[in-house]
């Protein structure tokens, strides 16, 4: 009877092993992702505002000048040219007190290794979504004459 018990838990023990030998093999690191910040930054007319988004379903933070950061998206260690997120968000018209309801799906710009995500709303209702280590007013910023202006007029 134990020679059985010490076989059955040998069989398992050795299926274990083999299933996470084949696991690792499967395994591909260029899939591995990183947990980076993530911060919007509002380009709208004084009237407009971005006060909800999300990005791949992690919720930011009124998008502004890019001061107000959470926690975390997940980005892949090594970018690949089809690297897409989903990116929701609301667009609150200060004059009339209507929001409008967006989603887009969008490229994520080259990177060489995942830092913050900066997720730019543009006055012409696309959305740039930039991973650097740089802060929103120098290497992130659009181009000169974007500027960036407090969520609340």
């Amino acid at each position: 009877m134990k020679s059985r018990n010490l076989f059955r838990f040998c069989a398992g023990l050795l299926l274990m092993l083999c299933m996470g030998i084949a696991a690792c093999q499967q395994h591909d690191p260029a899939e591995d992702a990183a947990p980076v910040s993530l911060t919007g930054i509002d380009h709208l007319a004084d009237h407009l505002s971005v006060q909800e988004f999300s990005v791949d379903g992690t919720n930011g933070f009124q998008a502004g000048k890019g001061g107000t950061t959470v926690c975390c998206v997940m980005l892949p260690y090594k970018w690949h040219p089809d690297l897409k997120v989903t990116v929701r968000w609301n667009v609150t018209n200060w004059r009339d007190c209507r929001g409008e309801d967006l989603e887009a799906v969008v490229p994520v710009e080259r990177y060489d290794e995942p830092e913050q995500l900066w997720v730019h709303f543009m006055a012409n209702g696309k959305v740039r979504v930039v991973s650097s280590i740089y802060g929103a007013a120098k290497a992130n910023a659009p181009g000169s004459g974007h500027p960036v202006k407090d969520p609340i007029p």
